[in-house]
């Protein structure tokens, strides 16, 4: 089983792959400003889910998706996505700039947070950025026995977040942060619908992935050390 696969099981009828409600990003996705005609970029767009939203909330935007995976990028098709490419960002023909652009806890495949952000200014005048950080300062033993490893500068905290952006030129116009309920909610139920599919295919790979899970929502730790933000930027004048 693949990493897409492993995703679409755990995540099953959710409609992102992050903490955050529903409200939260649909209330983000009705104060964009967008004019009618403008093209909007959503950079590992799954499904489609939200450039889907983005055209019903806003009308007359055209929507374009980076999906390299086939059958997520199928799907997004499959749901009116205008333009699919089925490509890594590296591979896909764009023509920046976009009116926004959507990029969800990306920054780590572009080379971290200060990289991401220029690659955002590249893009796009606006972007909606999903985004994880440190609550507090992680504990050697949540690095190591929750994350299998992770180090401490792969993520900001809150405050690197914010100055981070307003650094590389960007405004933050707005914040959503996911609560605690938000958390346990997501978590609780990517581990639910794991052990769901477990009980009726044992899937050696599915299985390593949800025990990596639990591992981590149930390490001492693993409730008040991540957190996860999406934020609206706009280039500062």
């Amino acid at each position: 089983m693949n990493r897409d696969e492993v995703s679409s099981v755990t995540h099953g009828d959710l409609p992102f792959a992050n903490p955050l409600s529903e409200a939260a990003i649909d209330a983000a996705i009705t104060a964009l400003e967008l004019e009618p005609g403008a093209q909007v970029l959503d950079i590992g767009a799954g499904n489609g889910e939200l450039l889907t939203r983005i055209f019903d909330a806003h009308p007359g935007t055209t929507t374009v998706a980076v999906e390299p995976s086939e059958p997520w990028a199928e799907a997004a098709r499959d749901r009116g996505v205008h333009i699919v490419y089925e490509q890594t960002l590296e591979e896909a023909p764009l023509d920046p700039p976009y009116a926004l652009v959507f990029f969800n806890a990306s920054s780590h495949a572009i080379g971290g947070w200060d990289e991401a952000l220029r690659e955002y200014a590249r893009l796009g005048d606006q972007a909606l950025v999903g985004e994880g950080f440190w609550r507090r300062e992680p504990s050697e033993s949540y690095l190591a026995d929750a994350l299998g490893g992770a180090t401490r500068d792969e993520l900001p905290t809150h405050d690197g977040l914010l100055d981070g952006a307003r650094a590389a030129g960007w405004e933050v116009v707005a914040e959503s942060v996911a609560s605690d309920e938000d958390w346990a909610r997501y978590e609780e139920t990517l581990i639910a619908q794991g052990e769901a599919h477990l009980a009726q295919d044992p899937e050696p790979d599915l299985r390593a992935w949800v025990d990596a899970a639990k591992a981590r929502w149930e390490h001492p730790d693993g409730k008040d050390t991540l957190g996860f933000a999406l934020l609206t930027l706009r280039k500062a004048d």
